[in-house]
This record gives C-alpha cells, structure tokens and sequence, in this order.
C-alpha cells in the first residue's frame, strides 16, 4: 500500500512538472507544439479523405483548429491532474465531499498558479478563461475518478455479501 502511494506521488508530481514545463515555453515555442498537432490532424484528414489539400485549405483548417485544440490541451492536462490528485487525497479524506472540493480546490489553485506564471514567460499571457478551462477539466476528471471508484467498491461490497 505505502509503494502504491509512492507511485501516485511520483505520478502526480511528474504531471504538474509537464504542466509547468508547458507553461514555461515562450509562445513561439508553444506554437510550435500546437501546429505539429495541427499537422498530425491535416495528414490524418487527407489519408482518410484521400485527397491532398490545397495551401488555402490548409491555412482555413489550421486557423480554424488552433483555438480548440490549444484550450483542449488545458482541459486535458487538468482532466487528468484531477484524476492523479483525487485519487492520492482518498486516502488522506474519506468523506467523499470533502474529497472532491479539496481536488477541485488543489487544481483551482494550480491552475491559478500557471496562467501568473506564464505572465513572466516571453510572449505568453496569464488568462482567467484558461483558469476556467482547466477547473472544468479538473471537475469533469474528479467526477469520472469519484463514479468509477465508487462503482468499483459497490462491486467489492456485492461480492462481499
């Protein structure tokens, strides 16, 4: 049991250091994240359509999918970091409320804590809508770690009876 909690801290930690090390790129550099999953999803689009896009085409499609798929970043990182917190504060709360008001909580701070950092990263800017972004990712993952946890024990106390 302590080794399982070691391993949640680990993966816990190592998330909200990838967060950090999202955060720290200068925007150049970001935007050189989200136009190669830009690209990954133009090629995927011309394999299954089976036709090769024009240069305007490809200008419409990557302008009209940067916004989305740069705020599906936040919610996923947050997703997941709701996930990792939830799961390493059930041992700690036992009240399930609590629990995930203070994940919500711990995630709602860090997600704070990120948008006034990258206030000091070149070309970046701290943004409330992020903020925002990231609490719903956070919420939608302590919610899905909350049911499927309580599903599995409902599971162990039918096969206790």
């Amino acid at each position: 049991m302590k080794n399982k909690k070691i391993i949640i801290y680990i993966l816990l930690i190592s998330w909200m250091g990838l967060i950090f090390f999202f955060s720290h790129q200068s925007a150049i550099d970001s935007d050189k994240v989200s136009s190669g999953v830009i690209d990954k999803i133009i090629h995927t689009i011309e394999i299954i359509s089976n036709h090769k896009l024009t240069d305007n085409e490809l200008k419409l499609i990557s302008n009209y999918l940067v916004f989305p798929i740069r705020k599906l970043a936040h919610f996923t990182l947050y997703f997941i970091l709701g996930i990792l917190f939830y799961n390493l504060i059930k041992s700690y709360i036992k009240n399930n409320k609590k629990r995930i008001i203070v994940s919500l909580l711990f995630c709602l701070l860090y997600a704070c804590s990120d948008e006034i950092h990258q206030i000091f990263i070149p070309g970046r800017s701290g943004e409330i809508r992020d903020v925002f972004i990231d609490s719903i990712g956070s919420f939608m993952g302590i919610i899905l770690i909350y049911i499927f946890l309580k599903r599995k024990d409902n599971k162990n106390e039918e096969k206790n009876i």
